[in-house]
């Protein structure tokens, strides 16, 4: 029998490998987001198996807020991967009404399945999870201007509490890597989107000392590439919602 405290450390052991999961996983997919447009019905990406063990693949797509209704599929939805094969993942559009003057977001879920084996007792084996984001682009929007001129900041408060706020006047989403604020860490802002022809809100640790502050946007581009923008401004107060 395993004492507490042994139990204890190999719980941990599992958090620590969880938190470097996107590094670890033994499933890497081709492309860290796909895009597609409304003039496509199918867009694919590959996975191949890097280890040396096979694993049973689930693949789905879920919406902004993990919802499960999606007007997306990707086939196939489970298969197994046996060292160092790989294949395609097909996307397909199967729903309409998605919005044609602006793009629309959605998340790709890999979920690698490692074989049971016969094990000793606690040995921990684990299931990665890799997400990536698909877009949906209307053509409709494809010419229209983008970039830093089409994004305002301005700070909102809500009791004790401050948000960074990020208007997009632009039909396309924003996502960023980054945001450098000051008084925030450096992570800040990682993985949040501001969204098209809208506000989106980016809670801060604290509300700012200054009157007036300016951010500086790290933005992942089309290809996974992240560029800085160029540092802008902080307008007066938004209003509260």
């Amino acid at each position: 029998m395993k004492t507490l405290i042994q139990r204890l450390f190999l719980v941990a052991a599992a958090a620590s490998m969880l938190a470097g999961a996107a590094a670890q996983a033994a499933v890497q997919l081709s492309s860290t987001r796909v895009i597609m447009t409304s003039e496509q019905q199918h867009v694919s990406i590959f996975a191949k198996n890097l280890s040396g063990a096979p694993y049973v693949v689930q693949a789905w797509i879920d919406g902004p807020a993990e919802e499960m209704d999606t007007p997306f599929f990707i086939t196939p939805p489970l298969s197994r991967f046996d060292s160092g094969v790989e294949r395609r993942l097909s996307i397909a559009r199967v729903g309409e009404g998605l919005p044609g003057d602006r793009e629309s977001y959605y998340w790709i879920n890999v979920l690698e399945i490692p074989q049971k084996k016969d094990q000793a007792e606690n040995v921990l084996s684990l299931a990665m999870h890799t997400r990536i984001k698909l877009f949906y682009r209307p053509v409709a929007i494809q010419k229209l201007p983008r970039g830093a001129e089409l994004l305002k900041w301005s700070l909102a408060r809500e009791g004790n509490a401050c948000q960074l706020v990020a208007q997009n006047s632009s039909a396309f989403l924003v996502n960023f890597a980054r945001i450098e604020f000051p008084g925030e860490a450096k992570e800040f802002g990682r993985g949040a989107i501001a969204v098209p022809l809208g506000a989106s809100r980016i809670p801060l640790s604290k509300c700012p000392a200054a009157a007036s502050s300016q951010v500086l946007p790290h933005v992942v581009n089309d290809y996974g590439v992240i560029e800085a923008w160029p540092a802008a401004a902080v307008g007066p107060e938004a209003p509260a919602r």
